[in-house]
C-alpha cells in the first residue's frame, strides 16, 4: 500500500486526525533506521494526532483506522527484520588472518539441505610477474633460484609470466546444537602442488565452543605478522603451513588466550629423509591483544623425528606481533628459532641430514621478518618489508650439506609495494622484490622481479 493511497483513504475515512496519524507513521517508517528517534517528541506527536483523530472521527472510522495501523505495524516489523540482517564481509586479498579465532558467524543468507546456515565468500585473482632474474617457477621460490654463472641462471632472465591459480572460494557453515553453535569452514583454491597450479583444500574444519578439529593453519606459524605482500606465496620468513589438527583455545581474559594443539607432522622426502612418522607434533601458543589494537604472541613446538636407524626431538620457538604506531602506520615483526625441522617455515633447509651410518644431524636456523605499512589515503597504502634466514654453518649438518646446491646458509628478500582499492570489491597491487640466497660453499643466486595483481572480492 503506497503512501499516497493510504493518505487518500485516511482523508476519506478519518478526516484531519487520521491524516495526521498516517503521516506520522510514514515518517517513522522512512526514518526509523536512518537516525535515532527522539522518543519524547514522538510521544507528544502521537498524543496530539490521536487527540485530533478522536475529535473528528466516529467509532466506526476509529475501528477502520486501527486496522490500517495494525497493517502498517506489520510492514514496519518486516522492514526491521530485513534491515537487521548482517551484510556479508569482503574477503581480504592478502593471507593475513590466522585462524586463532573461530569462523565468522554465518548470516543465514542461505540454507544447506542439512539445515545449516551458509555463507559463500572468496575472490577471483589474476597475477603477473616480470622476472629479471629468478626461479623457473612463477611464484616465489627463493631457496631454489639458479646459482650465478650457471646455464639455468642465463635461461631464467627477462621472463613474463601470469596465473590465476590463487583464485579462492570458501564456505562458512553454522548450526545451533544442544552443546553450542557448531561452525565449519571449507576453503579451496588452485594453488597446490610443486608447480602452484593444482586444485587443493586450504581449510576444512569444525569448531564447537573452544575446540577445533580439521585442517587449518598450524598453531606455530603467524602469517598475520608477515608484512603485506603482492606475492601470493609470501617471502622469506613467511609460511602458509596448513595441517590436520586438534586444537583447544583457553581464554584467560578478554585480551589473552592460550592455545594447545596436536598436529600431523606432514613430513616430505625433501625435508625429512627416511622419516618414520610415529607421533604428532605438540604446539602451544599465547596471544595478547592491547587496547590500541596492537598484538603480540609467543609460540613453541616439539616433535619427534624418527628414521629406521635413529631418532631425535625437533623443537622451535617463535615471537612476533604488530604495533599500531598511528592510525595510518602499522609495524609488523616476527622471529623464529628452529632446530631439526624444515616443515613449518617456507624455504628452510631439510630438518636433518643422514651421515654414512644413517645417523641424524639436525639443521638449526633463525628467521626474522620486519615491515611497515602506511595508509597514504583511504584507498592507497604501501608496505616496505624484509625477511632473513640464517642457518648455523658450524655444525655437522652444514658439513654434510657443504656442496649441496639445494641447501642454503642464508636467504634474504626485501620488497616494496603499493596497494590501490579503487572501489570496494576491487584490489590492485604492484610490487618490486629483490632477494639473494647463499649456499654453504659460498655460491649465490638472485631474485629480481616485479609483481602485479588484480582481485575481485565476492
Amino acid at each position: 500500500m503506497t503512501e499516497s493511497v493510504i493518505e487518500s483513504q485516511s482523508k476519506d475515512r478519518h478526516g484531519t486526525g487520521g491524516r495526521c496519524l498516517i503521516k506520522w507513521i510514514m515518517v517513522m517508517e522512512r526514518k526509523i533506521y536512518r537516525s535515532k528517534v527522539n522518543y519524547l517528541a514522538a510521544a507528544l506527536m502521537s498524543l496530539t494526532c490521536i487527540s485530533v483523530a478522536h475529535a473528528d472521527t466516529t467509532a466506526e472510522s476509529i475501528d477502520a483506522l486501527r486496522q490500517e495501523v495494525n497493517l502498517l505495524k506489520q510492514e514496519l516489523e518486516r522492514i526491521k527484520a530485513a534491515n537487521e540482517q548482517p551484510q556479508s564481509a569482503v574477503v581480504a586479498a592478502q593471507l593475513g588472518s590466522v585462524s586463532t579465532t573461530q569462523p565468522e558467524r554465518v548470516s543465514g543468507l542461505a540454507k544447506t539441505n542439512g539445515g545449516a546456515d551458509l555463507k559463500v565468500y572468496g575472490y577471483i585473482r589474476a597475477d603477473a610477474s616480470y622476472q629479471n632474474q629468478g626461479a623457473s617457477t612463477f611464484y616465489n621460490n627463493i631457496s631454489a633460484v639458479p646459482l650465478e654463472n650457471t646455464e639455468e641462471a642465463a635461461k631464467q632472465r627477462n621472463q613474463l609470466r601470469s596465473s590465476a591459480a590463487a583464485t579462492r572460494i570458501g564456505l562458512d557453515f553454522s548450526t545451533p546444537t544442544a552443546l553450542g553453535e557448531l561452525k565449519g569452514k571449507f576453503e579451496t583454491d588452485f594453488f597446490g602442488g610443486a608447480t602452484r597450479d593444482q586444485f587443493r583444500i586450504r581449510h576444512a574444519y569444525l569448531t564447537l565452543n573452544n575446540w577445533l578439529v580439521g585442517q587449518t593453519w598450524s598453531t606455530f606459524i603467524a602469517p598475520e605478522y608477515l608484512p603485506e605482500t603482492v606475492e601470493a606465496a609470501t617471502y622469506v620468513g613467511g609460511s602458509l603451513q596448513r595441517t590436520p589438527i586438534v586444537r583447544y583455545t583457553h581464554p584467560l581474559n578478554t585480551h589473552t588466550n592460550l592455545m594447545f594443539s596436536l598436529e600431523d607432522p606432514k613430513y616430505t622426502a625433501n625435508t625429512d629423509p627416511d622419516h618414520e612418522m610415529r607421533t604428532p607434533a605438540f604446539v602451544g601458543r599465547v596471544n595478547h591483544k592491547f587496547d590500541n589494537g596492537s598484538v603480540i604472541s609467543g609460540r613453541g613446538f616439539v616433535a619427534e623425528k624418527k628414521t629406521s636407524h635413529d631418532e631425535l626431538m625437533s623443537w622451535g620457538v617463535g615471537l612476533g606481533g604488530k604495533l599500531q604506531l598511528s592510525p595510518e602506520t602499522l609495524l609488523k615483526a616476527d622471529y623464529y628459532h628452529v632446530k631439526g625441522d624444515g616443515r613449518f617455515l617456507f624455504w628452510a633447509n631439510s630438518g636433518y641430514a643422514l651421515d654414512a651410518n644413517q645417523q641424524m644431524h639436525q639443521n638449526e636456523f633463525d628467521v626474522i621478518t620486519l615491515g611497515a605499512t602506511h595508509q597514504f589515503a583511504p584507498k592507497i597504502r604501501s608496505t616496505l618489508g624484509y625477511g632473513y634466514m640464517k642457518a648455523k654453518d658450524d655444525n655437522t649438518f652444514a658439513n654434510l650439506k657443504y656442496a649441496d646446491s639445494t641447501q642454503n646458509k642464508d636467504l634474504w628478500q626485501g620488497w616494496i609495494n603499493i596497494m590501490f582499492d579503487p572501489v570496494k570489491p576491487i584490489n590492485l597491487g604492484l610490487e618490486y622484490v629483490y632477494g639473494e640466497r647463499t649456499t654453504f660453499d659460498g655460491r649465490s643466486g638472485y631474485d629480481n622481479r616485479f609483481n602485479i595483481m588484480a582481485i575481485y572480492n565476492f
